[in-house]
């Protein structure tokens, strides 16, 4: 007797206001859009992508493979060009538990923040990512060359394979490409690793909600176990979308997420502990010597220079797409 193998499910949350993107003149952030390049990637790997659309996003153990949540978000605010609060775009507590539930017996988690995350979205992604270890900023890395000449969706930066921390990550890497992102820190001895970092100097990040400035390199991409799952989070979408403001087929940035999916799904078995330690270090030895700017209660001209340029380029705004210029 055959016994069938067990059918491998890729689980999109579109739930807490992924379709909501679409309020702004964009696409929306779902399955059949955006992130359809993403899911044409795992179901070349053999996994069915199946999108969930009703609250609560209560995933158990066995029922799939891997969840993955796009940037959630409040609704729009189009005379004031800004995300306001929802309910129904909040992850409840039992959602949260669930999720860590769900990861800690074997499932693979990713999800996907934006620039200045819940400050921005007006969301509560923050509140899972503490619960795996890690802190979504409430920030932004920006390339201040580019600022005063681009709108944030047009603008980018540049990250080579020496920022890529996981050896196994930066197989087949030259160069990718992203947008304005948040950043993550790190919480002591979560086991929480950072997956690519930021490239620091000209590239800063601004934390919209306490004004302070970072030259220093932080990551935008963190990677972690959690019992006998894995997850991977990133501070922004645009680097594996694609649509107008994707940036999935640029660069290298394919291959990162084609290794960071095989990674997730087990086909590389290299742990996070054992992969890291030492490029982890190098990494950490090449940025120490960066300064780092912020407000103490004096108003340093290089934050109150990038807070202008901010406000020049409407990165501070959720911009319509009227608004946006190629």
């Amino acid at each position: 007797m055959t016994v069938k193998a067990p059918e491998r499910i890729a689980l999109f949350d579109e739930s807490h206001g992924q379709a909501n993107w679409q309020q702004t003149g964009f696409t929306s952030r779902l399955i059949e859009t955006n992130f359809s390049g993403l899911a044409r990637i795992l179901r070349r790997m053999g996994l069915r992508c199946v999108p969930h659309r009703r609250r609560p996003l209560d995933i158990r153990p066995g029922q799939a493979e891997l969840v993955v949540i796009p940037p959630p978000t409040g609704l729009y605010d189009a005379p004031r060009e800004r995300w306001l609060p929802s309910a129904e775009s909040h992850l409840l507590p039992s959602e949260i538990c669930a999720l860590v539930e769900f990861v800690a017996s074997g499932g693979s988690l990713m999800l996907f923040g934006y620039r200045f995350g819940d400050s921005f979205l007006q969301s509560n992604l923050g509140e899972l990512c503490a619960a795996f270890g890690c802190l979504l900023n409430d920030d932004a890395v920006v390339d201040v060359r580019r600022l005063g000449r681009l709108y944030p969706l047009t603008g980018e930066f540049v990250t080579g394979p020496e920022g890529i921390v996981p050896p196994w990550a930066a197989v087949g890497i030259r160069a990718l490409r992203w947008r304005s992102m948040a950043t993550f820190t790190l919480l002591p001895g979560s086991g929480v690793i950072p997956l690519v970092v930021s490239p620091g100097g000209p590239c800063p990040a601004y934390n919209r909600r306490h004004r302070h400035l970072t030259f220093q390199s932080k990551p935008i991409a963190v990677v972690g176990e959690l019992g006998l799952g894995r997850f991977v989070f990133f501070g922004g979408p645009h680097a594996f979308e694609t649509g107008p403001t994707g940036l999935l087929h640029a660069a290298d940035n394919q291959r990162l997420l084609e290794n960071v999916l095989s990674w997730l799904t087990r086909d590389d078995a290299e742990s996070v502990e054992g992969s890291a330690c030492g490029a982890s270090e190098a990494i950490a030895r090449r940025w120490q010597s960066l300064c780092e700017v912020s407000n103490d209660g004096t108003q340093t001209q290089s934050l109150l220079t990038i807070e202008r340029a901010l406000g020049h380029s409407q990165t501070l705004r959720a911009l319509p797409r009227w608004k946006w210029k190629e």
